[in-house]
């Protein structure tokens, strides 16, 4: 009989193999037969953790995603004007989408899965998408943005800090490029919500 320790183990080890193998490969490609060969056990075996590849990376997002989305946020002073909140998040979410694995697998991943999955996965950066939707509204209150419907203004956001984030996964060396692109991003996000001063 597998002890908590094991199967803790097991899930530990199956969680680093997927991260391994959609950063190589992707998530529609990797299939249960390279996670399963990678770990050293049987199908079976997988199917005592998780009831399908999917659910195996719904789970691994949110393990790992909270824990993240917190310290971004709380990284971000709350006493900056509403402008450069909205700046600095921005900022370190192109740095964590283009850099991080599960902010790739967000990117990249997240459309392949099923709405059920997509939906959980969104619960799991709650804390996230408050944090933007907050600033928003002061810098509104403050006079500093413009005010559009809350649902387009942070779809508008997410496109472009995703489109911020695909440009450092697709540079030549991320690592030396991913401060610029972020800083252009973060930049473009303010700019674009900003009430232009006659």
């Amino acid at each position: 009989m597998e002890s908590k320790a094991d199967s803790s183990s097991i899930r530990d080890e199956l969680f680093d193999a997927a991260r391994d193998l959609i950063g190589k490969i992707g998530y529609v490609e990797m299939s249960h037969a390279d996670l399963t060969a990678i770990v050293g056990i049987g199908r079976t075996t997988f199917y005592e953790h998780f009831t399908s590849k999917e659910d195996l990376l719904v789970q691994m997002v949110r393990r790992d995603l909270p824990p993240l989305v917190a310290e971004i946020v709380d990284s971000i002073d709350d006493s900056l004007p509403p402008d450069d909140r909205l700046l600095a998040l921005a900022r370190s979410m192109v740095e964590f989408v283009g850099t991080d694995h599960v902010g790739l697998i967000l990117h990249t991943e997240v459309p392949h899965l099923s709405p059920g999955a997509q939906e959980q996965i969104s619960e799991a950066h709650t804390g996230l998408s408050m944090a933007f939707a907050s600033t928003y509204r002061e810098g509104v209150q403050a006079g500093m943005f413009r005010k559009i419907p809350p649902r387009l203004a942070g779809r508008m956001m997410e496109q472009m800090i995703m489109t911020g984030g695909q440009a450092v996964m697709d540079a030549s060396d991320p690592g030396s490029e991913v401060s610029e692109i972020a800083r252009y991003t973060a930049d473009m996000v303010v700019s674009a919500f900003r009430v232009e001063k006659s």
